[in-house]
């Protein structure tokens, strides 16, 4: 590459990061992405903060995988909402649901957003008590934590 064609494509770049720069800083605050969790005002917990609200009668546990799945195994005390079955199962629990203290939902692992979709809905229904355990079940059982279910 000649040196003068190396100077310009520099000359190039550094302006058009100066310019990337400069309508980062003029953008107002509001316009910043957020996350998910924090655009729905979810908090997430830890495993430890999940266990320690296990002990406490009155946090419920939500999972929302499959019948199946839920079926072979899931946290000890926990019920059974999948998330695409919310509309039909959300009506006969929801008093229960509005009793506990804490709603912990959860599923599979991180990458099953259902946990997500099925916190906001709880959240739209009022119960402003749900938060969300993302490492869900996976993180459940590899840290031999009290689980249930014919598969356990």
């Amino acid at each position: 590459m000649r040196p003068l064609n190396f100077l310009r494509i520099l000359a190039v770049t550094l302006a058009l990061s100066g310019y990337s720069a400069w309508v980062i800083q003029q953008r107002p605050a509001s316009a910043k992405p957020q996350a998910a969790s924090e655009v729905a005002e979810i908090p997430l917990i830890r495993r430890d903060a999940a266990e320690a609200l296990h002990r406490d009668s009155s946090t419920l546990f939500v999972d929302v995988r499959s019948t199946i799945d839920y079926g072979f195994g899931h946290i000890q005390g926990a019920i059974n909402i999948p998330e695409e079955e919310f509309e039909k199962r959300f009506p006969d629990l929801k008093s229960r649901l509005e009793r506990s203290k804490t709603i912990v939902v959860y599923c599979q692992n991180r990458d099953c957003g259902k946990s997500l979709w099925t916190a906001i809905r709880l959240r739209n229904e009022g119960l402003t008590q749900t938060v969300i355990y993302p490492e869900g079940w996976n993180d459940w059982v590899l840290h031999d934590l009290p689980t249930a279910g014919s598969g356990r």
